[in-house]
């Protein structure tokens, strides 16, 4: 018998996300969609005028932001109806015009910074003085001095943002093959039961204590990834080439100084970051060892990473999220009371994986709405983890949200990943303070090692691979799948070393399975984030004088300052190599703590 996911028309109102607080009707997005489109033939009248008044320049980055505001409520909700059924034409329709709405305001505000570049600096402080609500945009217009010398003239300016709807092609195709089209044979147990496999499904698969199910469903995942990989591989190289289209366009050397510039980050600090997690690889080797032996097996294998050491907890989705809840007690009652509405009654979550839904878990959202949460949520400590994680992500928005105008409510995934890992670190802390059986304590390692090996050992590597690919398209070399394949394969190899089978074919398509890398340079800022989210819970929970009240002004900032100083209102320095190495020792512990309970 095989278990089949229910289709989304089927899930029950009260596991889906409140898409009706963002618009009641679909009717409510068109008018919101119209009225942007009517807006930008306006803007064209500031061109040329900066310079003529306070009142004129604050007028028009007002319309600006307005119209930025409302372009993301059109693109979160038309993403969030595509994500929940990517076999859903309709919502993949609205995905794509909100896209085009994207493009479309970014072609009409293009002239706007190359002519701010234009005028005197002291005519702009001179503006700033007379008009005291211009006063915000401070760190605006310090950024954009940053920037000056990146930023090419408003008819190139304009020809780039246009170009955006085109170069977003090829994430939109690979999110369709990936979560829409693509199928997978079932998994087949010892007790030749077979089970359904989506990439919803397949990570609890792999948790499975029947090694034949998840090595079935291991291969089966891979496969169905192997057999479109000349296309994926094209797909892939397309958005490599984007990136560094983009990245030459602004006159930056490479795609990742273009990525690291954007948000103000120094090239040391990802050198520090990649060279922590490569230098600490032996932590990792004693890991696998150490689950080899717990699982008695003469070889591991990568179906076997997520493998249980311990009967695993039963956590339904309401008693998960009363376990995050009393673990974000530290944070305080407004905290706790805001994260429990949040994950209820006002349906952040989407809870459940149905047919065609996305695979793994996020939040999103947009100025003005709610922060969403989508979730598979499996009854795992490891989904209660995950919800903890997101949640993180949320609280950050809402906090931030609120303390600050649009402008600068948005913040950089160098930060992002911060607030999704420290509550994680918060509720393994919870849980083990209490005091636990056994059983209980292998899981908590179980999930803190499975987080870990996703920031501090896969990601790292996917950001290895990432970079070669880069600097391959840099300098004018080809982009296949087999050449991809070759390059994951070979820095497995060395991230596994000799305790873990390397399967050269299966292991090495795994860059087809992470949307991620079509953002820019992002995977990287996954260590980054858990190392200084675990310094930052450490404080926390050894209630450091002041430690929550620095931790609730760096969520309020959003991206009112750089990232690095963000965190240094947290108390982070993230240019030395203290955070990662703090991270490593957190790790190291857990290892230790396995070995000790398996003596």
């Amino acid at each position: 018998m095989t278990l089949t996911l229910p289709r989304r028309a089927e899930v029950p109102s009260e596991h889906t996300w409140d898409l009706a607080s963002i618009y009641p009707a679909l009717a409510d997005w068109e008018a919101d969609a119209r009225a942007l489109e009517s807006a930008l033939a306006e803007l064209a009248a500031y061109s040329g005028r900066l310079a003529e008044s306070p009142a004129t320049l604050l007028d028009l980055l007002t319309r600006a932001q307005s119209l930025r505001v409302i372009a993301g409520r059109l693109y979160t909700y038309a993403s969030m109806c595509f994500d929940v059924d990517t076999t859903d034409q309709a919502a993949a329709g609205l995905r794509d015009q909100a896209i085009g709405h994207y493009a479309h305001l970014g072609a009409a505000l293009a002239f706007i910074e190359p002519e701010l570049l234009a005028l005197d600096p002291a005519l702009i402080e001179a503006f700033l003085v007379e008009e005291p609500a211009l006063r915000i945009y401070g760190h605006f217009f310090d950024n954009l001095r940053r920037r000056v010398a990146h930023i090419r003239s408003g008819e190139v300016e304009r020809l780039l943002a246009q170009a955006q709807e085109p170069l977003s092609a090829p994430y939109s195709t690979y999110l369709m093959l990936a979560e829409g089209d693509l199928e997978f044979a079932d998994a087949v147990g010892q007790q030749g039961h077979t089970r359904q496999v989506t990439t919803g499904s397949v990570d609890k698969l792999l948790q499975s204590s029947d090694r034949t199910l998840r090595r079935s469903a291991w291969q089966s995942y891979h496969d169905g990834f192997l057999a479109f990989k000349n296309t994926f591989g094209a797909i892939y190289a397309g958005s490599v080439r984007s990136d560094v289209f983009r990245a030459r366009a602004h006159g930056h050397a490479s795609a990742l100084e273009a990525s690291l510039f954007s948000v103000n980050i120094p090239q040391a600090v990802y050198n520090n970051v990649i060279e922590a997690c490569n230098r600490y690889l032996p932590i990792w080797h004693r890991y696998w060892s150490v689950r080899r032996r717990a699982l008695r097996l003469d070889r591991l294998e990568s179906c076997d990473i997520f493998a249980p050491l311990a009967p695993a907890p039963y956590i339904p989705y309401a008693e998960g999220v009363e376990l995050i809840i009393a673990a974000m007690a530290p944070l305080g009652d407004e905290y706790a009371a805001v994260a429990r509405a949040g994950l209820s009654a006002e349906r952040w979550v989407d809870i459940y994986p149905n047919r065609g839904k996305t695979s793994g878990a996020y939040s999103g959202g947009a100025y003005g709405t709610r922060p969403f949460i989508l979730m598979n949520y499996d009854n795992s400590l490891v989904s209660v983890s995950t919800l903890a994680h997101e949640l993180g992500h949320s609280m950050h928005t809402w906090h931030a949200n609120r303390a600050q105008p649009s402008v600068y409510a948005g913040y950089s995934l160098f930060v992002a990943e911060v607030a999704s890992n420290f509550n994680q670190a918060l509720l393994r802390g919870h849980l083990l303070k209490r005091g636990v059986s056994r059983e209980l304590e292998f899981a908590i390692i179980e999930e803190a090692m499975a987080n870990f090996h996703r920031y501090l050992f896969l990601m790292p590597i996917l950001s290895q691979f990432e970079q070669r690919m880069h600097e391959r398209a840099e300098a004018g070399e080809s982009l296949t799948a087999d050449g991809m394949g070759t390059t994951l394969a070979e820095l497995f190899m060395r991230g596994y070393g000799p305790a873990v089978y390397v399967d050269m074919a299966r292991d090495g398509v795994v860059w087809a399975q992470f949307p991620h890398l079509y953002e820019n340079f992002y995977v990287y800022q996954y260590a980054s984030g858990i190392a200084a989210a675990n310094a930052l819970a450490d404080m926390v929970l050894r209630d450091e004088p002041g430690a929550r009240e620095r931790y609730l002004r760096f969520l309020s900032a959003g991206g009112s300052v750089y990232p690095l100083d963000a965190l240094r209102i947290a108390g982070i320095d993230m240019t030395s190599a203290e955070p990662m190495d703090r991270a490593f020792a957190v790790l190291e512990g857990f290892v230790k703590r396995l070995e000790a309970l398996l003596a």
